[in-house]
C-alpha cells in the first residue's frame, strides 16, 4: 500500500526539524510505521531510518451552546539518512 496519502506539515516546528533530517507528515488513522516508511521511500526516493507516530486528539469546542468535537489526527515523524533531503520541505530564498 505505497499509495498512501502523505500530507506534509509545513510549520515553524517542521522546518526546524527538517534541518536535522526529520520530516512531519499527516497520515491516515489506519497507517502504521511500516506503511508510512514504504510510502515515503517510494514517493520521495529516500532511505528511511526511523518513523515515530503521534496521535493528536481533537478538541471539544462550543458554539452558541452546542458542543462539538474536532476530528482526531495522526502525525508521522520520518527520519531520513543523513545527506538526503525531501524537496517539499526546502526553503526558497
Amino acid at each position: 500500500m505505497s499509495t498512501m496519502i502523505l500530507k506534509p506539515i509545513i510549520s515553524e516546528k517542521s522546518m526546524r526539524l527538517a534541518a536535522t533530517g526529520t520530516y512531519m507528515f499527516e497520515v491516515p488513522k489506519s497507517a502504521n510505521k511500516l506503511l508510512v516508511s514504504d510510502a515515503v521511500k517510494t514517493a520521495f526516493k529516500v532511505d528511511v531510518i526511523g518513523v515515530r507516530i503521534s496521535i493528536l486528539k481533537g478538541k471539544v469546542k462550543r458554539f452558541k451552546g452546542m458542543a462539538g468535537k474536532r476530528s482526531d489526527a495522526k502525525r508521522a515523524y520520518v527520519t531520513v539518512k543523513s545527506g538526503q533531503k525531501i524537496s517539499v520541505f526546502e526553503e526558497t530564498k
